[in-house]
C-alpha cells in the first residue's frame, strides 16, 4: 500500500514500485490506483483481514483527488482515462471502508444520470454507447450509495427501460452490446444488473446455464468467453459468479453490488460492528 495522503496519492498499487511503500516518491504514476485499491481490499476481506492496518484516511484523500468536476473518477491522481469503471471502484472502496466522505455523491449520481442513453442502457460516460459492463458499474454504484431507487436519480420509466435493455441482451447467453456475440463474462455483468434491478426472474435461466457450461473446457478446466476459445481466469471467475446468481448447486452465494461472495461482503458488516471476521 502506498502512503502519501497529503498528496492524495494513498491507496494500493498494482505491483511493487521502485521505492518502498512507506516512502514518498516523486514519480507521477507511483501511487494508489482505484481498481487496484478495490481489488486489494476485496482480497484482504477474502483472507479474513479486519482492515485495521489499512490507511483509511489516506484512501479517502486519494479518492477525493481522483474525482473530476463532472463527477467521474480517473484511476489515479496522476491522471488517466475517466469513466464508469472507476466510479464503481470509488463507490465500492467507500462502502468497504464505511466512509463516503471521499466522494461527492451528488456529482456521481449526476454523472450516471447523464450517461443513460436513449435505448435505456448506460455507457462509460455521457454520449457513449450502452454497454453491459458500464451498466453494471452504474447500477451497482447507485445500489452501494443507496440511491438506486431514488427517483430523483433514475425515474420509474428509466428503471423499466434499463431492465428491458438488459433483458434484450440475452441471445442464449448474454452479450454486452447490441449486435455482439454472447460472451460468458456478461453472465455476471448483465445478470448482476438484472438481479440488482429486481428483474432476474425474467432471464431464461436454462438457456443461460446451457451457454455458460458450453464454454467450459472439459480437458484442462476453466471457462472461455466463447465455446471455441481458450479458457482464462477472467471468464472463469465471471462465469462462476454468473452461475451463482442462477443458484447453481455447490457455488457460494454472490453479493452482486460488491462483486464478491455474500460471505466476503458480510465481513464488512462484521468489521463495522467491531467483530473479528471468522
Amino acid at each position: 500500500m502506498f502512503k502519501s495522503s497529503a498528496e492524495g496519492r494513498c491507496g494500493f498499487r498494482g505491483s511493487f514500485a521502485a521505492a518502498p511503500a512507506d516512502q514518498d516518491c516523486s514519480g507521477p504514476y507511483d501511487g494508489g490506483h482505484l481498481a487496484q485499491t478495490y481489488s486489494a481490499l476485496c482480497c484482504l476481506l477474502v483472507l479474513g483481514d479486519d482492515l485495521s492496518r489499512v490507511d483509511k484516511p489516506g484512501i479517502v484523500a486519494g479518492l477525493r483527488a481522483c474525482q473530476l468536476p463532472d463527477g467521474s473518477f480517473c484511476a489515479h491522481s496522476g491522471g488517466s482515462e475517466n469513466d464508469m469503471r472507476f466510479v464503481f471502484c470509488a463507490a465500492a472502496i467507500s462502502y468497504i471502508i464505511d466512509d463516503f466522505s471521499g466522494i461527492n455523491i451528488d456529482s456521481v449520481t449526476d454523472f450516471i444520470r447523464r450517461s443513460v442513453n436513449y435505448d435505456g442502457g448506460i455507457g462509460q460516460g455521457p454520449g457513449l454507447e450502452s454497454h453491459g459492463g458500464s451498466t453494471f458499474c452504474a447500477v451497482s454504484t447507485l445500489s452501494l450509495l443507496n440511491r438506486l431507487w431514488d427517483k430523483s436519480v433514475l425515474s420509474t420509466a428509466q428503471i423499466e427501460r434499463l431492465r428491458r435493455w438488459c433483458l434484450r441482451k440475452q441471445g442464449v447467453g448474454f452479450h454486452g452490446r447490441a449486435n455482439k456475440p454472447d460472451d460468458s463474462c456478461y453472465t455476471f455483468w448483465v445478470g448482476a444488473s438484472l438481479s440488482l434491478l429486481g428483474a432476474d426472474a425474467f432471464i431464461d435461466h436454462d438457456k443461460l446455464r446451457e451457454f455458460v457450461l458450453s464454454t467450459q473446457d472439459a480437458t484442462i478446466g476453466g471457462f472461455s468467453k466463447y465455446a471455441d476459445s481458450h479458457p482464462d481466469a477472467l471468464h472463469t471467475y465471471f462465469s462462476l459468479a454468473g452461475l451463482s446468481l442462477l443458484h447453481e448447486p455447490g457455488l457460494a452465494p454472490v453479493f452482486a453490488a460488491l462483486n464478491t461472495t455474500a460471505r466476503t461482503a458480510a465481513r464488512v458488516g462484521q468489521i463495522r460492528l467491531g467483530h473479528q471476521p471468522p
